[in-house]
C-alpha cells in the first residue's frame, strides 16, 4: 500500500483514499476495509442467503408501496396464535388447581398437586412493566416545553399523550407502556440525546410514537410476555451453578441418587429443548413483523420531522456506542469535565466519511435478520428514496436549548447513580 500524507491507493482497486489517523482508513468506492473488526458467524451460507433474502423481500414490498399501514399479515396472526398458545399455561394451570382442590379426593394428595399448580400460575403469570425504582422521571410541571413537543408530535400522529419521561444514561431511546393502565411513557438516554440536532430529536420522539400508534407495544407486550414464559422455563429446566454439586454429594448419601440423576437430566433435555426450539420458532414468525413496525415508524417520523431530518437521525443512532465510550471515559479519567459536554464534542467530530463508513458497515453487520432493526442502510434508503417530506413538527434553536435546561436536574441525579458504577480513579 502506498501512503503519501493524509493519502493513500486501495489495495483492492487502486483508487484514492483519504487517512485519519482517528478512524478506520477505507474505500469508499469497492467498500474495502469497510468493516474491520471479524465476523463471529457461526451460521451455514445457505441460512444466510435466505435470511439476506427475505430482509430483501420486505424492502422491496415497501419501496413499492404495498405496505402503507400496519395490519394483521400472516406473520403477526402466526406470532399473537403462538405467543396465545403459550399465555393459556398459567390460566390452565388456575384452573386446574380448583378443580383439583374441588373435585379430587383424598386431599393430602389434591392440595399439594393444587399448590405446585398454582406456583405455576405464580411463576408463568403475565407481567406488566414498570419503571426502575431509581428511575429519574420527569414530569410536566418540570419540563413544559419538552411537553409541548411531545404533544405536538402525538396530535400529529393521532395517538395518546406521554405520561411521563424517564431520562436515563443508556445510549438509547425508547417507549413503552407501563403498567396496567398501560400508560405511554418516554425514555431519553442523555448520551445519544445530546448528540442529536434539533429536527432529529423531533425524527427520533416521533418514531418512537409512532410505535404506539401503530399498536407495536401491544404486540410486543403479548409476545413478550410469551418469550417470559418460555425464558422462566429454560432457567428452571436447565443445569444451574450448584447442580453438579448436589448431584456428586448425593451419590454419596443415596444409593439411588444416579437414577435420579438421570431422570432429571432427560426431563431437562426434554422441556429446555421444547422451550428453546418454541421461542426460535416464536422468534423466525414475529421477526417480519418486527422489522416491518421499524420501517412504518420511520415513515411516520418522516411524515413529522421531515425525510431528511429522519434520514440523518437514524444515521446518528450509529454513533450510540462512540457517545457512551467518550461518556465513559470522562467519567472515568477525566473528572474536571462534564460528561455530557465531552459527549457532545465527541460525537460533532465525527466527520461524515466516518458516519457513511458505518452506514455501509451496517449492511454486513445488521443485515442479518435475527437483529429486531432492519439494518440502518436500508431504512434510510427507504426514507431518501421516496418522495421527499417537509416537516410538519419544528423544534427552534432556542425551544431546543430549553429542553436540555429542562432535562439537566434529572440528568444529573442519573449520572450520578452512574458514578457509583465506577471505581474511583
Amino acid at each position: 500500500m502506498q501512503t503519501e500524507g493524509a493519502v493513500t491507493h486501495c489495495p483492492q482497486c487502486a483508487s484514492q483514499i483519504r487517512v485519519d489517523k482517528r478512524y478506520v482508513t477505507w474505500c469508499d468506492r469497492c467498500d474495502w476495509n469497510v468493516d474491520p473488526s471479524p465476523l463471529n458467524n457461526t451460521y451455514p451460507d445457505w441460512r444466510q442467503k435466505l435470511e439476506h433474502r427475505l430482509a430483501d423481500t420486505l424492502y422491496r414490498e415497501l419501496e413499492r408501496g404495498a405496505v402503507h399501514r400496519p395490519g394483521w399479515d400472516a406473520a403477526r396472526v402466526a406470532a399473537y396464535l403462538l405467543a396465545g398458545l403459550l399465555l393459556l399455561l398459567p390460566l390452565a394451570a388456575l384452573l386446574g388447581g380448583f378443580g383439583l382442590l374441588i373435585f379430587y379426593r383424598p386431599l393430602w394428595l389434591s392440595i399439594p398437586l393444587a399448590l405446585l399448580a398454582f406456583a405455576m400460575v405464580m411463576l408463568f403469570r403475565p407481567r406488566a412493566h414498570r419503571l426502575d425504582p431509581g428511575a429519574q422521571v420527569v414530569n410536566r410541571d418540570q419540563a413544559p416545553r419538552l411537553y409541548d413537543v411531545l404533544d405536538q408530535i402525538a396530535d400529529a400522529i393521532g395517538t395518546q399523550r406521554v405520561a411521563a419521561v424517564v431520562v436515563d444514561m443508556e445510549p438509547n431511546i425508547w417507549f413503552a407502556r407501563i403498567g396496567w393502565r398501560v400508560r405511554p411513557v418516554i425514555g431519553i438516554g442523555l448520551p445519544l440525546w445530546v448528540g442529536l440536532r434539533p429536527q432529529e430529536r423531533v425524527a427520533v420522539l416521533a418514531h418512537e410514537l409512532g410505535h404506539g400508534k401503530n399498536g407495536d407495544v401491544r404486540h410486543g407486550w403479548v409476545v413478550g410476555a410469551a418469550r417470559s414464559i418460555l425464558g422462566e422455563l429454560l432457567a428452571t429446566f436447565s443445569d444451574q451453578p450448584l447442580d453438579q454439586y448436589r448431584r456428586d454429594l448425593s451419590y454419596y448419601v443415596n444409593a439411588r441418587a444416579p437414577y435420579v440423576s438421570l431422570l432429571t437430566r432427560i426431563l431437562n433435555a426434554i422441556v429446555s429443548g421444547s422451550a428453546s426450539g418454541y421461542l426460535w420458532l416464536l422468534d423466525k414468525v414475529d421477526l417480519r413483523s418486527s422489522q416491518r413496525a421499524e420501517y412504518l415508524a420511520d415513515r411516520k417520523a418522516g411524515e413529522i420531522a421531515g425525510s431528511e431530518a429522519t434520514a440523518w437521525a437514524l444515521e446518528r443512532t450509529l454513533l450510540a456506542d462512540s457517545a457512551y465510550h467518550a461518556l465513559e471515559r470522562a467519567m472515568r479519567f477525566q473528572h474536571d469535565v462534564d460528561p455530557l459536554d465531552a459527549v457532545r464534542r465527541e460525537v460533532s467530530a465525527i466527520p461524515a466519511r466516518e458516519i457513511e463508513r458505518r452506514v455501509r458497515a451496517s449492511r454486513i453487520r445488521e443485515a442479518r435478520t435475527d437483529s429486531r432493526h432492519p439494518p440502518t442502510y436500508l431504512r434510510t434508503k427507504l426514507i431518501r428514496n421516496r418522495p421527499a417530506t417537509a416537516a410538519s413538527v419544528v423544534l427552534g434553536l432556542d425551544h431546543n436549548a430549553a429542553i436540555d435546561r429542562e432535562l439537566a436536574a434529572a440528568g444529573e441525579l442519573a449520572l450520578a447513580e452512574l458514578r457509583r458504577e465506577f471505581p474511583d480513579r
